[in-house]
């Protein structure tokens, strides 16, 4: 996981050292698994220019990004209308794993990543501030939840998918909340909580009155 964060450290490197954009677009599922894709993306004029430089015949605009790739990762070059992505996809089973793929990201700091009885928290800051004299190039953050989407400062919600769009110089915080179906572990978990407060209640009713007694 490790070396999964050191190669999204030089993705957001490369971003910063160029004019395009990049997209960080999480896709979370009940359970806490999912996927996390990000992207960097060329306009078709930065393309042509990479196409026309010299030393450049034959290749693709995303080899470098593709070469410095993770072997345990899936790499994708796609075309989306005049635009290229080149799209590192990283898959997670829990928050645990996504919240390391996010320490990995120089600029992101995790205020809140929770998921606790069917309620999703998602604080985090995105810092595109320069540094080190680099300006950051502009991001964009998608997060596609489960549930019933609830409190949240995106600037745009698509369906179940909140998007957030970061300027260079910006420091943002993304907010978001979701509620889910109890699924069936936290079903018998929030049962076995009402049956135990039951027994506690009536242990307690018996002792109570059974001091009444005593008194009389």
């Amino acid at each position: 996981m490790m070396r999964h964060s050191v190669k999204l450290v030089l993705i957001i490197v490369a971003v910063a050292l160029s004019s395009c954009r990049s997209v960080v677009d999480t896709r979370l599922e009940e359970d806490g698994s999912g996927e996390l894709r990000t992207s960097i993306v060329f306009s078709a004029e930065e393309k042509q220019n990479f196409d026309s430089a010299p030393g450049n015949s034959g290749k693709k605009i995303c080899d470098n990004l593709k070469a410095n790739s993770p072997p345990q990762t899936e790499f994708v070059e796609e075309a989306k209308g005049d635009e290229t992505y080149c799209t590192t996809l990283h898959s997670f089973n829990t928050l645990q794993q996504l919240r390391a793929l996010y320490e990995g990201m120089a600029n992101v700091t995790i205020n809140d990543l929770s998921m606790f009885l069917g309620n999703f928290e998602f604080n985090i800051q995105v810092d595109l501030t320069s540094q080190d004299g680099n300006e950051a190039a502009p991001s964009e953050w998608r997060l596609t939840l489960p549930g019933e989407i609830g409190e949240n400062n995106a600037d745009v919600i698509d369906s179940h998918t909140l998007v957030w769009s970061i300027e260079p110089g910006e420091v943002r915080t993304l907010e978001a909340e979701s509620t889910m179906e109890p699924g069936p572990l936290t079903q018998i978990i929030v049962g076995g909580l009402i049956v135990l407060v039951g027994i506690i209640f009536a242990v307690w009713l018996v002792r109570y009155f059974a001091k009444l007694n005593e008194r009389r």
